[in-house]
Parts: C-alpha cells; structure tokens; sequence
C-alpha cells in the first residue's frame, strides 16, 4: 500500500473506531414496550366504555390526531376531548379489543389492531354493533411512558344505505 492511500485510509479508520466504540442507547427491551404498550391499549378501551374522557387524554398524545371513521379528523388535546364527550353524552359504549399486532421501532410504535365497538344510544333505540380495524401509532414520551399519537379506524361492514324516501 502507498503512503498516500495509507494517509486517506487512517482518518476513515479512526472515523469507523470511534463510531464502533461510543456509547449509544442501551439495547431496547421490547418485551416491556410490548407490555407497556398492550397497558395503554387496554386503559384507552377501558376509558372510552366507561366515556371516562380524562382518562382517555391520559393515554393520548398532547397533539394526537384520531380520524375516526365518516366524520372529520380530530386533532389536539382539546378536539379529542370535544370529541370523546359528545359520544360519551350520545352513547353507552361496550368496546373490546380482539386482536392486535405491534412494532417498535424506536421512540415509535405501530399497531394494527381489530375491535368490537357494540353503541347503545342513551335516548333509546337499538344497538348497533361495528366490527373494525384500525391503526394505532405510539410515541415514547420523554419520561419512557407510551402514548397514542394517531388512532385510525373504521368498520369492516359498508355504512348503511339511507333509508328510502317516503312513498307518495
């Protein structure tokens, strides 16, 4: 090897070794992500049946955005809140989670998930039922804790044709 390949090649070695060796984030514990993240699931249903809105902010992030299926995006804190007491005022919700699938990656999270939202309307009438799927993303906070970041669902069943119009 000639000196001036030597002379190039030393601070690319330097470079690699001092990468090699500093210290960077501890190995991630996903098991307890998992775990942490599964809580957060299960308080954020348990919230939403009992129209426990402070609870439910508890879980989600101070910017989350929820686009919940044929009405607007609801983005922020204060929406969330509007948002989850104007259902909570409408219906009694009986709401379960039956599968889940998470990756981490980082301070980031994805879940895939299916749920049965069963709504009894509180001025009476029937129930209605949706079975759905959805997309929760999960975001470390700074003190470690896992929060919802984004919350996208919708049911698997088309929407309900309107009814016809009255005969003439």
């Amino acid at each position: 090897m000639t000196a001036q390949r030597r002379r190039r090649l030393v601070p690319w070695l330097l470079v690699l070794g001092t990468v090699s060796c500093a210290p960077g984030k501890p190995p991630a514990d996903t098991a307890a992500d998992e775990r942490a993240i599964n809580a957060v699931r299960e308080r954020e249903i348990t919230a939403f049946s009992a129209g426990a809105v402070d609870s439910l902010l508890a879980v989600m992030d101070p910017d989350a955005v929820m686009m919940p299926p044929n009405e607007p995006i609801v983005v922020g804190t204060d929406a969330v809140r509007t948002w989850a007491q104007t259902m909570a005022s409408q219906v009694t919700v009986n709401a379960r989670y039956t599968g889940s699938k998470i990756n981490i990656n980082g301070d980031w999270a994805t879940e895939r998930y299916t749920a049965v939202l069963r709504f009894t309307p509180k001025a009476g009438g029937a129930a209605a039922e949706d079975v759905l799927k959805g997309i929760h993303i999960y975001h470390r906070q700074p003190d470690g804790s896992w929060r919802i970041a984004q919350d996208v669902w919708n049911a698997d069943a088309p929407p309900q044709a309107p009814a016809p119009p009255p005969a003439k």
